[in-house]
């Protein structure tokens, strides 16, 4: 296959091409444009691209089929997007929407390297037998983290020690929002009450695997979801 790169619209050219041909037996200019929802003209412009770099054999009025190396290209980008598209559903347990979506726009950027890995760790922990209680903790947090249901929501500060939860809401009137925000104290993040000081109002709260101290004050202006921990 050539090492040259494409763009991320071209390879979804590429990756369009091959689904038409496999769906239909052949890609017609009109179907590549309602397939991307774009207009003709692009699509002229993007297929004389492609051809131009040997991936594809285009000319008017017929349909266009994918050159050697242009199948293999866009074999691999077809299976890029079906193993982020599983990792994205399978073990962060988004939508079959959401998944697809987010697959589109990850398969363009990710390296084979990092690619690769994430295929081993998807199936790791899809399939190992000594994964099972993470299987069940993902199962359990997942759809929690970035929920829209903000009507349980409770300070930090009444977090109990030990409960982990889910930020939902960072008060405006927080002083040092943006360094709260730095150190990872941001709506959608997934944190744990460690414990209080004997004395005084600090609370110690385990973010990102690091542990923050926050006065009580601070902590009541950022709210929370308590998780549904599995016992």
């Amino acid at each position: 296959m050539s090492s040259f790169r494409i763009s991320s619209s071209l390879e979804d050219y590429l990756e369009a091409i091959a689904e038409l041909v496999e769906l239909n037996g052949h890609a017609h200019t009109k179907d590549i444009a309602e397939r991307l929802n774009i207009k003709m003209p692009s699509v002229t412009n993007a297929l004389q691209s492609l051809a131009s770099r040997g991936l594809i054999i285009y000319q008017s009025h017929s349909p266009v089929t994918l050159t050697a190396s242009g199948a293999l290209r866009a074999a691999i980008i077809r299976n890029r997007h079906v193993a982020m598209r599983v990792f994205f559903s399978e073990i962060l347990k988004l939508d079959p929407e959401e998944a697809d979506d987010a697959a589109c726009k990850i398969e363009h950027v990710i390296g084979e390297k990092v690619m690769s890995r994430l295929v081993f760790l998807a199936e790791a922990i899809t399939t190992r037998q000594d994964c099972e209680s993470l299987r069940n903790f993902l199962d359990e947090i997942m759809p929690q983290l970035h929920s829209d249901e903000d009507d349980e929501l409770i300070p930090l500060s009444e977090l109990k020690e030990g409960q982990r939860a889910i930020v939902g809401l960072v008060g405006d009137s927080l002083k040092g929002k943006k360094k709260f925000a730095e150190l990872g104290l941001v709506r959608g993040t997934l944190l744990q009450m460690e414990g209080r000081a004997p004395f005084g109002d600090l609370l110690r709260i385990k973010v990102l695997c690091c542990s923050l101290s926050l006065r009580t004050k601070d902590a009541s202006q950022i709210w929370v979801k308590p998780t549904k921990d599995l016992a």
